[in-house]
Order: C-alpha cells, then structure tokens, then sequence
C-alpha cells in the first residue's frame, strides 16, 4: 500500500492521498522524486511499487520516454530490489543502464528519461545485504606497519582532506613520505622538510581511481613536479588515445606532449582554469607493443621559469580496431545520428551517439583509402565529445557553487544527478560526478 504525502496530478489509482493525523509505513521504502515534473514530491510504499505512464501504476509519469509499465520495485524476503519491465528506453540506476534486476541501497537514484527518483529505505533489513560496517577509506590507511590500528579520532579528524582533491593530493604525498623514507620530503633538520622535485621519477599508468584522481605539475594542489610528468605504460595494439585534463597553461606551446622522446602535440591555453576532456591522438609508429613506453608532459618554460601548471585525470585509452566493413560502419552511423537527434527525449543518447560514431570511424580505420563518411564521423566524434564535457563542467560549477555559495546540498546533489545520466559508466566524466555525489553523502 502507498501513501502520498502529497496529493499531485499523477497519483495512480491504488495509492490513497495522506490523511490528517496519518503516520508513516514503519517498514518498507520512500520514493523522492528529486528531478522532473513532479519535482520534491514523496511516495510510501510497504513493499512494492511500480511506475509508468498508465493509471494502473503506482506512480504515474507522463512525458516522452515513459513506457506505460516502466518499472517496478519489489520486496523479496526484506531485500528490495528494482526491475525494468521491458521498457523502451531502459531505466538507469546511479546512471547506469538496467540489464537485470539489481538490489537497491538507501540513497540510490532511479532515472527515467527525464525523472529521477531517489530510494531510501525506511528500516534496514535483517542481515542487510545492502550496507556494510567497516572502516572507512582514510581509516583503512591509519594502520601502522606492525598492523595494529592508531587513533581513529585521529583518521576521522582528516577526512575533510580526503574528500577533497587537493587534500588528498597532500595526503598521498605525506604517506609516500613516510613508506618512501622521504621519497616526497627531505629533511632539513631541526624538524623542516621541504618537497623534493619528483620530475625524473616516473609514474606507472593505472586505471585505478587513487591514479585518475590525482593531480600532477606544479601548482595549487601538487608541487613535486616543476618541469615535467613522466608516465610509463605498456602498449597491447590498436589505437591509443591520452584524455586529460590541465590548468594553468597560459602560453602556446608551453605544456608540450612526447611520446618515446618525440613531441606529438601540445596541450591547448587554459589559462587559470581547468579545462577537462582534452585529447591526443597517440602515433601508432611510435608506439612499442609488449613493453614499457613513456608519456611525458614537459613544461618548456621550467626551468628557468617557475610556472604554475597541473594535469588531472590522465588516461591512455587503447582499442581494439576491428577489420573493415563499410556497410557496417553506415549502419553504425546512421544509428548514431539517430541517437544524436533523439538527445533532448533520452539524455544518455548522447553518449550512445559517441559511442556509435566511434564505432563508425573503427570499421573504417582499416582502409588504406578512408571514404568520406570516416571524416565526417571524426567531425561528429569531436563535436559530441565537446559537448558533453561542456555539460561536465558545467555541472561541476553549479554542484559546487550551489553547495559553496547557496549552502544548498540537496540542489548541488540534484545537479549533479541530473548530469550522470549523460554518461556511460566508463567516461572519466561519470567518474568525477559520482565521486562529487559520494563525497556530497558524507556532508
């Protein structure tokens, strides 16, 4: 059975209005619809619920996307989970696509084309299988090298370092200092140490977020790298593409990029502000399969110059290039333009665009004689790509200046939702947002 503590234009037919006096379910979950048309409105439920554009809904959605039954959320044996019922353009938790049925956390957020529903769980079930108890990240790491647990007041006191980027630059920094033996610091004596240069010291490639999320150069928030940042990484084949992001870089040519000590391009002006989604192609011929290559990005002006410049959310990506298949590659186009066009009905058709334009462009990447159809999905690749970071950063300045400005959490949390649903799960965008909306979950 639900409640609506609001009475609302597209209550289903099964749920009754609140009455005066009425309490709360003491078990079952709570729907909050926290973007779309029925912005901050509230649904009950026991134990089941169902949304779509139908009456016979429990919440009835009625805008372009919607199927008439979309999806539903269930109770088994104190466990909720949620399941798209066949629906025509899917339905997306925490921004990633539904394939099966997934079990719902407290905090999870449901998008259906434009509406966004966050889940909360009224009472935790018996042997929850949604929650853990453990020791946060910072915590973890607050465990001395005899493995006996130091003072977690302590660990506690610096997680407002960690949740932010350049706190957990200085956090990273002093433990490689004390596991290094001053690998960072140098001491000085008389208890000073100052921040040794770490140019000539490479940096192994990962995919893991601590490497994603860590910022490199010489300025704000890292000061071990005044001249350049050295990445090793081993080539598999295909084609290999470096995304960053930079700050700082103020005059043409400053911040130039080499690969295998040749400069294959060099980082566009971005003066005092980061600018993220930056591309380079990296030169197959250059390239050395099975062993270590290295990436540098050397600053040109330092020395003698002290110049402020930092790189973030380095990434070198390496696909697989498929044989050549022409018709294949029109269809793929087609299709992508397609989603392209569609973007204002369904948000994440515009990754699936990108995704399909790239495709394009692999299915003739092949050919010794490129049609024109190859340039024009290079053209579509750039101009999608663009956008989406646009939409990126300006989600970032709005989470952060509704949250810094206005003291507005939830609105900053909306923001940036709003945003995930633009992109895959693997985009280093998605990425940062989520890692934006669980640091916003612990304020």
């Amino acid at each position: 059975m639900a409640v609506s503590r609001r009475p609302g234009k597209y209550r289903g037919k099964r749920r009754a209005p609140a009455r005066a006096g009425a309490s709360k379910p003491k078990t079952g979950f709570i729907l909050t619809v926290i973007d779309g048309a029925n912005l901050g409105k509230e649904y009950f439920f026991e134990k089941n619920a169902t949304v779509g554009r139908v009456e016979e809904n429990d919440i009835v959605v009625v805008e372009p996307g919607i199927s008439r039954n979309h999806v539903r959320i269930y109770d088994d044996q104190g466990i909720f989970l949620i399941e798209d019922l066949g629906s025509a353009n899917g339905t997306r938790l925490n921004g990633e696509k539904l394939a099966e049925s997934e079990v719902l956390k407290d905090g999870d957020y449901i998008t259906l084309a434009g509406t966004t529903l966050q889940f909360s769980q009224l009472t935790a079930a018996r042997g929850e299988v949604t929650a853990q108890t453990s020791l946060s990240e910072v915590e973890a790491q607050a465990v001395d090298a005899t493995g006996t647990k130091v003072d977690v007041v302590a660990a506690r006191g610096v997680k407002w370092l960690w949740r932010s980027r350049p706190g957990k630059s200085i956090l990273l920094a002093l433990a490689l200092g004390i596991v290094g033996g001053g690998y960072y610091l140098k001491h000085r004596g008389q208890g000073q140490f100052v921040l040794t240069d770490q140019s000539d010291t490479p940096l192994t490639f990962s995919e893991d977020d601590t490497f994603f999320n860590s910022v490199y150069g010489y300025g704000k928030y890292d000061q071990s790298h005044r001249e350049h940042v050295i990445v090793k990484f081993e080539y598999l084949g295909g084609r290999a593409t470096l995304k960053y992001g930079a700050s700082g870089v103020d005059k043409v040519g400053e911040l130039a990029i080499q690969l295998n000590g040749k400069e294959v391009g060099k980082a566009p002006l971005t003066m005092n502000r980061w600018v993220y989604g930056l591309t380079q192609n990296l030169p197959r011929e250059l390239l050395k399969k099975g062993t270590t290559n290295e990436l540098m990005f050397d600053n040109t002006l330092n020395p003698p110059n002290s110049e402020n410049w930092e790189i973030c959310y380095v990434q070198i990506i390496q696909e697989a290039i498929p044989p050549p298949d022409p018709k294949e590659a029109r269809a793929q186009f087609e299709l992508a333009k397609k989603a392209w066009e569609d973007q204002d009905i369904e948000p994440h058709n515009m990754s699936a665009a990108l995704e399909g334009f790239k495709r394009t462009r692999d299915l003739l990447e092949g050919l010794a004689v490129k049609p024109p159809l190859y340039q024009d999905a290079l053209d579509f690749i750039d101009k999608v790509d663009k956008t989406l970071t646009r939409r990126f950063s300006e989600a970032l300045f709005s989470a952060r200046r509704a949250q810094k400005l206005d003291g507005e959490i939830g609105k900053a949390r909306t923001i940036l939702v709003r945003a995930l649903r633009y992109f895959h799960k693997d985009d280093f965008r998605y990425r940062e947002i989520q890692r934006q909306l669980e640091a916003l979950a612990t304020m």
